[in-house]
């Protein structure tokens, strides 16, 4: 006799079954690689993985075929045989044109390095100064700064970045400051190279050599970093009233892999969220993925580092960022902009009106202050001062090699990816005060909490 009641019964045996085997198969695909899956979880079809790189295609009407206000390179002033001088490397000299080719022309192809998509039309158009402004338009808004040793490989990507963001936003706002130390690589010999030729693009230049060793002295390397940070800031500080006051941005980066869409974004973010200082994420590879690197620096809002480092320093949890402050965790795997205490993550960009005042500088720490680095410190005086909307923006991922940053982008994503989801618009809903309590990280087995604003002075004008 028929039963409704087994017939279901055994329908619903026969869907399990079936359930099961699409899931033995998928799983069994991807793990012969078969099937991809996509970072984050963002739906990302496998066979078109440029796109979330964000590479523009002829199919994408977002994105110009032509960046805005990149205008051709004189080539015909880069001395192919330039004139060695008294002590100098032949050899490096001669190899310096080559790079200036590289640096000033977008699509040169001399160097593989990181390919970059082209900004997405409308973003940025509101960074750049008009060319009929008023007295605003007399005076620099954008100071781009770079401390630089032995980085002959990451000049193509770096300082092509740099000029082709300079020419973006207008190089009669900008200016570019440039310190260089104890180089045999090449990396002085270009830079000297490119001062006719940016000069000629109409791109104010300073270029400074200075032989300061950090680490020759034991307990002088915060020192001498934060000499060398303020000997690259100098040019602005010296010629304030070229600057608008409450209006400069300044842009200082490590020697890093990145895209001129990734500095465009950092000023978007700081201008979009009202913020003082906004960074990147910085990434090495120590094992098989990316490991945040700039964990020394960088401190959460509540105080304590962006992963877990035990005493005996192990990284083995270097993949687990953010483990005790879930709100930014999920803000970070989002790549939604997040509040932080202190970061430098490669590169910041930030006000610039407490320096054009003579109000703060890169320093290391005082007698008896956490020993902790330049750019922490200078994190907690922007605080002490007011400046305390400190943001990092996780869709820009930075790397030390231009290998290193393909592989980070497609890995933790990119502005263009994000972009390109109609996503990147989130606001940060901002703390006015930070930690009470900051980690102090002076070796891994000397970890304490201090007071965030230990060994400062009180204001007078708050």
């Amino acid at each position: 006799m028929f039963s409704f009641r087994r017939f279901r019964i055994f329908s619903l045996y026969r869907v399990a079954q079936l359930a099961f085997l699409v899931l033995a198969i998928v799983l069994i695909s991807l793990h012969l690689g078969l099937l991809t899956t996509s970072p984050f979880g963002r739906p990302v079809p496998s066979d078109d993985l440029a796109a979330w790189n964000g590479v523009a295609t002829e199919s994408d009407p977002s994105l110009s075929a032509e960046t805005p206000a990149i205008k051709d390179v004189n080539v015909t002033l880069i001395e192919v045989d330039p004139p060695v001088k008294e002590g100098g490397n032949i050899t490096l000299i001669q190899a310096a044109p080559t790079y200036v080719k590289a640096i000033m022309t977008p699509d040169d192809t001399s160097f593989p390095r990181l390919e970059c998509p082209v900004p997405t039309q409308g973003r940025y158009e509101y960074l750049r100064t008009p060319s009929n402004s008023t007295s605003l338009g007399k005076q620099r808004r954008y100071f781009f700064a770079v401390n630089l040793h032995d980085s002959i490989h990451i000049l193509p990507r770096l300082l092509g970045s740099i000029v082709e963001a300079i020419r973006f936003l207008g190089p009669a706002q900008c200016a570019l400051s440039i310190v260089e130390g104890r180089s045999d690589d090449g990396t002085l010999e270009v830079l000297e190279a490119l001062s006719s030729v940016l000069k000629n693009a109409g791109i104010d230049y300073t270029l400074k050599s200075d032989d300061k060793d950090p680490l020759a002295s034991p307990g002088a390397r915060i020192a001498r970093l934060a000499d060398l940070r303020n000997e690259a800031l100098e040019p602005m500080i010296k010629h304030s009233d070229q600057y608008s006051t409450n209006d400069t941005t300044v842009v200082f980066l490590n020697d890093v892999s990145l895209c001129m869409e990734d500095i465009l974004e950092l000023i978007h973010q700081r201008v979009y969220q009202k913020a003082d200082m906004t960074c990147g994420m910085d990434w090495v590879n120590l094992w098989r993925d990316p490991t945040f690197y700039d964990v020394w620096v960088a401190r959460g809002m509540n105080g304590d580092s962006f992963f877990e480092i035990p005493p005996d320093g192990s990284w083995d949890d270097a993949w687990n960022l953010f483990w005790n402050d879930q709100p930014t965790q999920d803000r970070f795997d989002n790549l939604q902009p997040f509040q932080v205490f202190a970061c430098w993550n490669g590169g910041a960009v930030f006000n610039a009106k407490p320096l054009l005042e003579r109000k703060i500088r890169f320093r290391d720490s005082k007698e008896g202050e956490c020993f902790q680095g330049e750019p922490q410190i200078f994190s907690k005086e922007m605080w002490h001062l007011g400046y305390g909307k400190i943001a990092v923006v996780p869709s820009v991922n930075l790397a030390y090699s231009d290998d290193r940053a393909r592989e980070v982008k497609k890995g933790k994503g990119d502005v263009a990816g994000l972009l390109l989801m109609g996503e990147g618009n989130d606001r940060i809903e901002w703390k006015a005060k930070p930690p009470k309590k900051v980690k102090c990280m002076h070796t891994y087995d000397t970890q304490e909490w201090r007071p965030w604003d230990e060994y400062l002075e009180a204001r007078t004008d708050a």
